[in-house]
């Protein structure tokens, strides 16, 4: 078959002859050298992404072609895009062809290979006439054949055709000998990503995707689902200790509770090969579970077994069940566990109430979780599970409540640590939230260590994958991050966090697009995630959509009302709308209700900064910096507020925090961005002019690496400006600013005029003084807009 040239730009069908080449799927028509489609009268060009891909889709029919052979195709090289790209893009070619709803028929998916085009469901077409209608094409006797000679025949041909149709689905319907499961052989281009796809006698592959889905509760009075969900959680817990499977987590798994969907749209959307799926009947002192081991890609059975149990046996029961399906899948039984169970059932359901409440992600939900697991403990005072579910549950409750000191968090988590760690040192549970502790106390290094011990542990801990990836990302490890956090989101695609922090990670290296892309879909599967909403407010201010964003920080606030930390962001933002006033009242009405040492100073200096009061500011960020909250973000903004009028404290504060920045040569990451500004500013000052030089040159780079990308959301937007104005290059820096104004930027849109000290020498001029006449009319009119659209619901 001869290829295509699938980057070509596709040209206008208006300027060619009559010959049209093209196929017609769905009734749309979609013309093979132009990338026009056409459906019912309307006409729309393919853009030449999606072109290219139908174009090499169509030259390889019937076959399973992976996402890295759909990258070379059509992006070029396998750096150019990520497996999400290629989602993205399918996604999008779907909704052009009319196969959005599932079962996908045309672009089937075949889960952890890549996709399929079934040619069963288009037929090539060549028609001399450019404005053929799909009518015309379909029925082309129509055109050729005058009068009415035509129509007896065809009714004949139509008659043995319907006729010949009932023939074979009346065999069909009577056929009841089950259909083969799909093995490696018949499914070309397989590849499980699992250890071990040997096949076994069955045909069968060993080493095989799986997810857990929640039991029904059978039980006559219907009260049994906790039980139910329990006994799931613990079947879960015990698969993802097997290094040759690959288990999805609870929190993916659950989400399919009470739908609709059947066993191959469940396995293709969470891209597993089998599924189990079971009930549970409890009555008395007896349980009764009925577990089935289903074949995702074709629905069939694999096995089915009825347990029955005194209750006094569930922890056995639920080895067993977690036995059978690894013996099934993996030919291997399952390792021992390194860390304890639960001795008593009554502390199994609080572990296991914690663990769900946890799923929320919320200041109330971590505060439940806190008391499940403090009963457990009462109850049993070694229980590994419920002693790391506090320490779990304290920290989330932490983040969402008072931010105060660095000292906080030891009185609150070190002594459960502690004491899980002498009892199972090497449970994975333990380890990670080791790694935890770690970067709760900027240790970094340790922490990325002791979150790798964990995945050697259990290679199926998509937490520890998760956290790893957002560690990764802060340190600016922007390829390991990506490869962590999409590992996390492939063992627990419905985690909302995973994806935030992954759409984090794309935000990062500029792809923009499919960062809120996921962010979006995120909100439309699950439009009550917190901090979805929390993440997307943030990229529409760095979009120039403040009054949108402004709209998904008062939706953040109803989701999650006991926050302090949502009832700051919402103060915060508004500032981006330059409503200082209302930023004031929101401060002193959460100032009021909460003790906040870190967030209140903090909301003050940032007031402070929005209206030029550069003394209070500089105050207050001392205060904050008293406090010894390990914070990052504030000793930048300390070191830059000294570097107004006190050079010697800028630097003193940056070289405590910031070592690497005057190592020889220096050493940086886009995180510090801010922090080598005010560093080369004072340097200068100082006239230590070859330091300065040095850190200048190592700036450039990383300011060169956030213009081709956007680097994390500590990047403002205006460093390209701030460096020229440091090299002296004013009328560059002024060109650069009014560049990025003109975009429509408004990301911590003040203080130009007085904020930075490098752009003293221009504020007063004219171009300086109309281009910020500019950004203070686009953000006014980004403030009508949320006034005028607060209280529309968001879509």
């Amino acid at each position: 078959m001869q290829g295509c040239d699938y980057n070509h730009r596709s040209g206008n069908s208006t300027d060619r002859k009559f010959l049209v080449k093209g196929i017609v799927i769905n009734e749309r028509l979609i013309d093979l050298e132009t990338g026009e489609l056409r459906h019912h009268e309307q006409s729309e060009q393919l853009s030449p992404r999606l072109f290219g891909l139908l174009n090499f889709l169509i030259e390889n029919p019937n076959r399973v072609v992976t996402r890295d052979e759909m990258i070379v195709a059509v992006w070029g090289h396998l750096e150019a895009a990520s497996d999400d790209s290629v989602n993205v893009a399918i996604s999008a070619l779907r909704q052009r062809l009319g196969d959005s709803r599932r079962p996908h028929r045309v672009l089937k998916a075949i889960p952890r290979r890549g996709y399929l085009l079934d040619s069963s469901r288009l037929r090539r077409v060549q028609v001399d006439d450019s404005a053929a209608s799909i009518d015309e094409i379909s029925l082309p006797s129509v055109r050729t054949t005058p009068g009415a000679a035509w129509r007896k025949p065809a009714s004949i041909g139509l008659v043995l055709v319907v006729f010949a149709l009932l023939v074979v689905g009346a065999w069909r319907l009577f056929d009841f000998e089950p259909k083969p499961a799909h093995t490696v052989e018949s499914l070309p281009g397989a590849s499980f990503g699992a250890p071990d796809v040997s096949v076994q006698e069955n045909g069968f592959p060993y080493g095989r995707a799986v997810a857990i889905l929640p039991f029904s509760d059978m039980s006559v009075d219907g009260d049994q689902g906790p039980f139910a969900d329990g006994l799931v959680d613990r079947i879960i817990h015990l698969l993802t200790l097997s290094p040759d499977l690959e288990v999805v987590a609870r929190t993916s798994t659950f989400a399919f509770r009470d739908s609709s969907a059947d066993i191959r749209e469940i396995g293709e959307r969470l891209q597993v090969d089998v599924v189990l799926e079971g009930s549970v009947q409890h009555a008395d002192n007896t349980v009764r579970v009925l577990a089935q081991l289903i074949n995702a890609h074709n629905g069939m059975h694999i096995w089915s077994q009825t347990y029955d149990r005194p209750i006094r046996e569930l922890f056995e029961l639920q080895d067993d069940i977690a036995n059978a399906v690894a013996r099934t899948l993996a030919n291997t039984l399952l390792p021992d566990r390194a860390t304890p169970g639960p001795e008593s059932r009554r502390v199994w359901e609080l572990v296991t109430r914690g663990r769900l409440a946890l799923d929320a992600f919320t200041l109330a939900s971590a505060t439940e979780a806190v008391e499940h697991f403090r009963q457990a403990i009462e109850l049993q005072a070694d229980n590994v599970e419920a002693l790391i579910g506090l320490v779990d549950a304290l920290r989330m409750e932490r983040s969402h409540g008072p931010v105060r000191s660095g000292d906080d968090e030891v009185d609150i988590t070190e002594a459960y640590l502690e004491r899980a760690q002498r009892i199972a040192p090497d449970s994975h549970l333990v380890v990670r939230a080791r790694a935890d502790w770690h970067v709760s106390r900027g240790r970094r290094e340790e922490a990325i260590k002791d979150f790798e011990r964990a995945i050697e542990l259990n290679p199926n801990d998509a937490v520890a994958f998760r956290n790893l990836g957002r560690i990764r990302l802060r340190q600016a490890q922007y390829d390991e991050a990506l490869d962590a956090l999409r590992t996390a989101v492939r063992l627990d695609p419905f985690s909302e966090l995973a994806n935030v922090w992954l759409a984090d990670a794309y935000w990062a290296v500029g792809r923009a697009e499919e960062a809120m892309f996921r962010l979006r879909q995120i909100l439309a599967e699950r439009p009550d995630f917190a901090q979805a909403h929390d993440r997307i407010a943030t990229y529409l201010v760095q979009v120039g959509q403040s009054g949108e964003a402004m709209r998904h920080i008062l939706r953040l606030r109803e989701l999650d009302p006991d926050s302090p930390t949502r009832w700051f962001r919402k103060c915060e933002f508004y500032l981006h709308l330059g409503a200082d006033d209302s930023a004031e009242r929101c401060t002193n009405e959460l100032l009021a209700e909460h003790d906040l040492p870190f967030l209140g100073r903090y909301l003050r200096q940032i007031l402070h900064g929005f209206r030029g009061e550069w003394a209070d500011h500089t105050r207050e960020l001392e205060a904050i910096y008293a406090l010894g909250n390990p914070e990052l973000l504030t000793r930048s903004l300390l070191g830059q507020a000294h570097s107004h009028d006190n050079c010697d404290r800028s630097l003193e504060v940056l070289e405590e925090t910031f070592p690497a920045l005057f190592d020889d040569p220096p050493k940086l990451n886009p995180n510090l961005s801010m922090a080598a500004k005010s560093a080369v500013y004072c340097l200068q000052q100082n006239a230590l002019y070859a330091q300065a030089e040095a850190l200048l040159d190592a700036m450039a780079q990383v300011v060169e690496r956030t213009r081709l990308e956007r680097g994390p959301w500590i990047i403002v937007g205006h460093e390209e400006a701030r460096l020229l104005a440091l090299k002296g290059e004013y009328d560059a820096a002024m060109g650069s600013l009014e560049a990025l104004i003109d975009s429509g930027w408004r990301y911590y849109w003040w203080g130009l005029d007085g904020y930075y000290p490098e752009f003293s020498a221009i504020v007063d001029h004219p171009r300086f003084v109309a281009m910020l006449d500019r950004l203070e009319a686009g953000v006014r009119e980004q403030r009508e807009y949320f006034e005028a659209h607060r209280d529309r619901p968001l879509h």
